[in-house]
């Protein structure tokens, strides 16, 4: 289990942080993995697949690919231009140029072989939140005491939600409900979701692979937030009742919350 925990001052906002991420009840490998990057007010989550092997390496690859370009586009004139980032990645925006540095490296080490990363990643910067997410990894808002899906599974089950095929609940036991529609290090190209919210003292985010998802209902999800207080209880009791109700997949849970700063 991978756990992390800390504070950052980011314009009027402290921002408090907790993550876990844990293997779950039932495969051998964790294939989870998320990044912080305090000094650039930069959070993700990836889940890998691809096998075991497969899918640590992917999602591995695509944080370790998100940090080294965030680092070079923090001190371009102090830093070398990683290898594979390229000047037409650099005309995007800058969560869009991570994803698709990202995207190069995984696809360069697949070989071949069948394997990417859902990549869900936020910054916080002039009291907004940037947001970019590919696949089925999860970005949350629990503000006033109600929970907002702020990003939408680029999955199968997700686009036969969308067409009124099946219901949500459906969703959760459908037999495809595996499948991505896009992923990092899948194809040679990848289109990330990009978008941006304002944050308001109070909220908390969270960003969290589908082991936490295909676990939970919203609505169990939102008792959770509502009967724990820390930030560290919160992704706790998470892990925990994905765990408690089967704990099929890895589970990885990133929360951010926002305080104003007097």
């Amino acid at each position: 289990m991978k756990m992390q925990e800390g504070m950052i001052s980011e314009g009027e906002f402290l921002l408090s942080y907790s993550g876990i991420s844990d293997k779950g009840l039932v495969r051998k490998e964790n294939e989870d993995d998320f990044l912080v990057m305090e000094e650039h007010s930069l959070f993700c989550v990836a889940d890998g697949m691809g096998g075991q092997e497969a899918g640590k390496l992917a999602s591995q690859t695509t944080l370790e690919s998100v940090a080294k370009c965030m680092n070079f586009l923090s001190d371009k004139e102090n830093a070398t231009m990683p290898f594979g980032l390229t000047e037409d990645m650099l005309t995007k925006p800058l969560l869009a140029n991570l994803t698709l540095f990202a995207n190069s490296q995984v696809n360069k080490i697949s070989g071949g072989r069948t394997m990417g990363s859902t990549l869900v990643a936020v910054r916080c910067s002039d009291n907004n939140l940037d947001i970019a997410h590919v696949g089925d990894s999860r970005l949350y808002l629990w503000r006033a005491g109600q929970l907002t899906q702020l990003t939408e599974d680029h999955s199968l089950v997700y686009e036969l939600f969308k067409l009124g095929k099946i219901t949500q609940q459906e969703m959760l036991d459908h037999q495809m409900r595996n499948v991505i529609t896009r992923a990092i290090g899948a194809n040679t190209s990848v289109e990330p979701e990009l978008g941006q919210i304002e944050m308001s003292a109070g909220d908390i985010f969270l960003l969290c692979s589908d082991g936490l998802t295909t676990m939970l209902k919203p609505d169990e999800m939102v008792n959770i937030f509502e009967n724990d207080s820390s930030l560290s209880t919160l992704a706790h009791s998470l892990i925990s009742a994905a765990n408690d109700a089967g704990g099929r997949d890895n589970i990885t849970v990133l929360l951010i919350s926002a305080e104003q700063v007097s």
